[in-house]
């Protein structure tokens, strides 16, 4: 069946919206891989050589404006007031590159910003490549960077360490977090958010590991992600691994973490212990949430927990004391070695955990319940949701346990077919007035809310999920990973659309011309 996609017309009109803003905001500080740290830095033909000369010129509301370059930093760049920090042509072609030497970037409790940079080969304890406190980091690219604890200190946020700042619009992937000494902890391989909020970002691909490893994509204290793409990340420990995609939890005891209209796939925990009575325990392949975290219009599938000789639990999801709303948990996988546990294949529920209008279906355990264990000692109460059998049995009011009818669940489309048993059969909350669906659509489209991330489209037809992420000149596109869709562009709107060669998620496109449109046919 071919699924006719959305197509998404990008213009170079942001781009120039946003030179319009820069220069209305103060003094702007130029540097250039040509320039000299005696100059003013007032124009480009008097422009700084490095970052940090500008950056030290600059006053509150300046701008300090890079041009194409790769920066090799000899130290962090250090932002101490309210500035701007941009490039002139985006992450693609302005490198910050920290040269294994010390982080790129630090942020020290200044509402600034920093736009649209690569930050590459960072290395602290916190924060490899950017650390944090109180600002805003956009549009940006985290590759390549290390958090790497020591004797005294866990090593976190292999790519960004944010403390009550903002990261929005950015690309993490392929950093690591880890600590050297063997009972030290290690925390968010792509991104530790501490009261703080990821939207719009793709985290791909980063590493959690020690012998306690948390969070392979992102750590949550406290914080918020939402309308993000979590994919391929792993935690893997000697003796604990927690959250291969996200790992959540309160921030002094008061302010509960919260994830929205996410995408968490292809993550996984592992514990490598050998031993074969080892306690070694792998829990929450996609995620491990707890203590008041609420999960909402979220897609969890094909994500695995696994244990050399230990235990498993939770493929999808591990949740304590947390909330899962209209979520479809799918084809995670708990497995297991040499007899031990391998239960929750879909989710491990805990103490007084919530499920409202979630799909829980098709995930498998090595030698426990396939799609759900309650843990004998909890009080979980699930509402309105699709769910296999519990051991043990749990409080449970209109829950059905049918095949949903998903679209084409093998290309990774998981939204319902117009005859689901899970549409309009879920249980509106207030909380769903104004609110979307993982499309971006009306969290209600017919009435009642449907069961699962996605609603039925009362009108127009199904579209695969594209995320475009504008980056400089050029674009960052994502999609499902495990779809069978081609990623096609055209110069206008009625085509003619031709297959992009060779393109797979992530994809950069560097803009050629004026507009491009790009769509998702499926193959």
């Amino acid at each position: 069946m071919k699924l006719n996609a959305r197509n998404l017309k990008l213009t170079m009109a942001a781009i120039v919206l946003i030179a319009v803003e820069i220069s209305a905001r103060g003094a702007i500080r130029y540097v250039s891989p040509t320039g000299n740290d005696g100059n003013a830095g007032t124009s480009w033909a008097t422009a700084k050589l490095t970052v940090q000369a500008a950056v030290n010129a600059a006053l509150t509301g300046d701008t300090v404006l890079v041009t194409n370059g790769i920066y090799a930093l000899t130290a962090t760049i250090i932002i101490t007031n309210v500035i701007v920090l941009t490039s002139v042509n985006g992450s693609s072609v302005t490198i910050l590159d920290g040269q294994q030497a010390g982080r790129c970037v630090i942020i020290n409790g200044f509402a600034a910003t920093v736009n649209g940079f690569t930050m590459r080969k960072g290395r602290a304890i916190n924060g490899g490549g950017v650390y944090c406190n109180g600002g805003t980091i956009q549009n940006c690219v985290l590759t390549s960077n290390q958090a790497i604890g020591n004797d005294a200190s866990d090593g976190s946020g292999g790519g960004a360490y944010m403390a009550y700042g903002t990261l929005s619009n950015c690309v993490v992937y392929a950093n690591i977090a880890q600590s050297t000494n063997s009972y030290q902890a290690a925390w968010g391989g792509g991104v530790y958010c501490y009261g703080s909020i990821i939207q719009s970002c793709v985290v791909s691909n980063n590493q959690c590991t020690s012998d306690y490893a948390n969070g392979g994509g992102v750590v949550l204290v406290g914080g918020t992600l939402r309308n993000s793409r979590v994919v391929g990340n792993s935690a893997v420990a000697l003796s604990y691994a927690s959250g291969g995609g996200a790992y959540a939890t309160i921030l002094q005891l008061s302010v509960p973490s919260f994830i929205e209209a996410c995408l968490i796939t292809n993550n996984s925990v592992t514990t490598t212990d050998t031993y074969v009575y080892t306690a070694a325990n792998a829990s929450g392949g996609g995620m491990d949430i707890g203590n008041g975290t609420t999960v909402r219009s979220t897609l969890v599938t094909g994500n695995i927990a696994h244990s050399v000789a230990g235990f498993t639990t939770g493929g999808g999801v591990l949740t304590s004391g947390s909330i899962l709303e209209n979520c479809t948990v799918a084809y995670n996988n708990a497995t297991t070695q040499n007899g031990n546990i391998g239960a929750g294949g879909g989710v491990t529920w805990g103490y007084n955990d919530q499920g409202y209008n979630n799909i829980i279906k098709f995930n498998s355990a090595g030698n426990g319940p396939d799609n759900g264990e309650v843990n004998s000692l909890s009080y979980p109460m699930f509402i309105n949701s699709d769910i296999g059998s519990f051991v043990p049995a749990t409080s449970m009011l209109n829950c059905i346990s049918s095949d949903p009818l998903f679209v084409n669940a093998a290309a990774g489309d998981f939204h319902l077919q117009t005859n689901s048993p899970c549409r309009n059969t879920g249980t509106n909350e207030t909380w769903m007035v104004g609110a979307l669906d993982l499309d971006g659509k009306p969290r209600i489209a017919g009435g009642i809310v449907d069961m699962g991330a996605f609603e039925v489209l009362t009108v127009g037809v199904l579209a695969p999920q594209l995320t475009i992420i504008r980056s400089g000149a050029s674009v960052i596109l994502t999609w499902p990973t495990n779809a069978a869709f081609s990623l096609q562009s055209a110069a206008f709107v009625t085509g003619a659309f031709t297959n992009v060669p060779g393109a797979t998620s992530p994809y950069t496109n560097f803009m050629t011309g004026p507009q491009q449109y790009f769509r998702l046919q499926s193959n």
